[in-house]
């Protein structure tokens, strides 16, 4: 602020005029006292020209400025010469005219208002002033004393406080939370409507109305109002409590609370600022996953304790299955040593009754061509003893078979068998085959057989005499069970493999039939036609011998068009 005028420099001079004293009257006795006194007169004014405030005199007659001190010459921007005996209302905006002539008139004997004082030449921006109006008496009549005090910084400081107050209650009153403040008793001093609408009325001053405890009326549980107080007690303030809250209606939700002590400053109370949330949908939803959870985990128990059930019956089935399976397996050992063993005493006495046999048949053929007559009962006699001879050495011939052939599968199934390994032409097996099957055909007079070798096949290494058994085997049942058509056998190299197929336009093989056609003791040609049993294992011990070499067997069949055997050797 721009400092008060200095004192006129003729002051001396108007002191003495007003005293009505020349350098000649020095002498007079009452002079001294007189000028002691307009010394303190002139530090008074001297004083009030240092302060800060502005002091106008107004002559109440004609509302002129009599005089100024203090910061009046600053606060409206022009020297004391300028402003003495200029009219007040010549730079005072209208409302301060109106307070001072209410002064005049009697309306008033002092005032206070607060105005703003324009620029000088009437520019904005002036200063903001608080004045206080007091009517005096002087010598000349009323005179008013105006004090003008500049309070522009204090009005910055209320508006900027009004407007933080103002953003402040915005946010508050706009806030999603309830925000409360209540004494130290539990009565609510305020609170904003978000606070009001979570416990259900309709204002804050509907919620302070009917609430005169915030804690003993809307926290239901002794337990939790416990909390509440013992938390306050201990620490001055409650941080993120869920606890059940009682609305208006009566109805019950979850709240959020934080609430802290405010302690007294100066003439202001203890109280409590506090905020309230309602958490209901997501304390609903937390305890709706925990009841999930719980089902789940109860499911995931119940399902446990059934697995371990199953687990325990299925160790035990396993348990029991695995001795079934030893039992088995050593039954099939026991069987196969037995077959083994059986066979072997078999063999041996029939080699010997169809080495007797044979020999007999020939004896006796020729014995009857010296003895027998004309006579045709002899002679029918003679025939029949010859055929039965004959049926003893076919059948003996097909008991060996079926002897070797139990012999074969039972060194297959125990791993005994031994497969030399050598490298085989395959086209050379394949034409011995067909050729030494050619004799078959003396009683198939409908019936021819083909063979088919594409390109030169490359040499498998393997047993050559149980591949020629394989072929053999494929070859004798096609033929057995085709009366008219053909039995072709083709071979061919496909990749690193051997393909070849026996197909014949026999019978064919009924669906549901074709499951147990690699099955032991299978016939399924007895269930078609009248043809003799063979044994029964034929294709079991093909399979288990083409596998034995890498390879695999396999079939395709229609009834009444035929089938194809098919199996495969790793080229060497």
């Amino acid at each position: 602020m721009k400092k008060p005028d200095a004192p006129a420099p003729d002051a001396d001079v108007r002191r003495a005029r007003l005293l009505g004293f020349g350098e000649q009257s020095v002498s007079k006795s009452y002079y001294p006292e007189l000028k002691r006194r307009l010394d303190e007169l002139e530090r008074f004014r001297s004083l009030l020209d240092q302060t800060g405030e502005g002091i106008f005199l107004v002559d109440a007659v004609t509302g002129r400025i009599a005089d100024t001190a203090g910061a009046a010459a600053f606060m409206l921007g022009r020297p004391r010469e300028e402003l003495v005996g200029r009219l007040f209302a010549d730079f005072w905006p209208a409302e301060a005219v109106e307070h001072l002539r209410g002064l005049f008139c009697g309306d008033f004997a002092a005032g206070r208002m607060e105005t703003v004082l324009s620029g000088p030449g009437g520019k904005a921006g002036g200063l903001s002033v608080e004045v206080t109006f007091r009517l005096a008496s002087g010598e000349d009549g009323a005179i008013a004393v105006i004090v003008a005090r500049d309070v522009t910084e204090r009005k910055k400081n209320e508006l900027a406080l009004k407007r933080a107050e103002e953003k402040y209650r915005s946010i508050v009153e706009n806030a999603a939370e309830g925000i409360f403040q209540s004494t130290m008793e539990g009565r609510l001093v305020s609170a904003n409507p978000a606070m009001a609408a979570i416990l259900g009325y309709a204002s804050p001053r509907d919620l302070m109305r009917h609430i005169k405890n915030i804690v003993e009326e809307v926290v239901p549980h002794e337990e939790d109002r416990q909390r509440i107080r013992s938390q306050l007690a201990r620490y001055d303030e409650v941080k993120n409590l869920e606890i059940e809250l009682r609305t208006k209606s009566g109805s019950l939700i979850w709240g959020l609370i934080n609430a802290r002590r405010i302690r007294a400053a100066g003439v202001e109370p203890e109280r409590f600022d506090g905020s309230l949330q309602d958490v209901t949908m997501r304390k609903k939803a937390e305890q709706t996953l925990q009841r999930y959870q719980d089902e789940l985990e109860q499911r995931v128990a119940e399902r446990t304790a059934e697995l371990t059930r199953t687990n325990e019956r299925l160790t035990h089935e396993v348990t029991i299955r695995k001795r079934a399976e030893e039992a088995a397996e050593a039954a099939n050992r026991a069987k196969s040593d037995f077959l083994s063993m059986v066979s072997h005493e078999i063999r041996t006495p029939l080699t010997s009754v169809l080495g007797f046999a044979v020999i007999i048949e020939k004896r006796l053929e020729e014995l009857f061509e010296k003895i027998l007559d004309d006579d045709p009962r002899r002679r029918r006699q003679a025939g029949q003893v010859m055929d039965n001879l004959r049926i003893i050495v076919s059948e003996g011939e097909r008991l060996k078979h079926l002897i070797n052939d139990v012999l074969d599968l039972a060194k297959l199934e125990a791993g005994r068998m031994e497969f030399k390994s050598e490298r085989v032409d395959p086209a050379e097996v394949v034409r011995r085959v067909m050729s030494a099957s050619a004799g078959l055909l003396a009683t198939k007079k409908g019936v021819s057989l083909n063979t088919r070798i594409e390109g030169r096949l490359p040499e498998v290494a393997g047993d050559r005499d149980r591949i020629i058994q394989v072929l053999v085997n494929l070859v004798s049942n096609a033929l057995k069970f085709t009366e008219r058509g053909s039995v072709t056998c083709r071979a061919r190299a496909e990749g690193h493999y051997l393909v070849v197929e026996v197909t014949d336009t026999g019978i064919g093989i009924p669906e549901s039939e074709q499951h147990k056609v690699f099955e032991k003791f299978n016939q399924i040609g007895s269930t078609l036609t009248n043809k003799p049993k063979g044994t029964g294992l034929g294709l079991p011990i093909c399979k288990h011998i083409v596998e034995s070499h890498g390879g695999r067997i396999f079939f395709v069949s229609k009834p009444g068009a035929g089938s194809t055997f098919t199996f495969t050797l790793p080229i060497a």
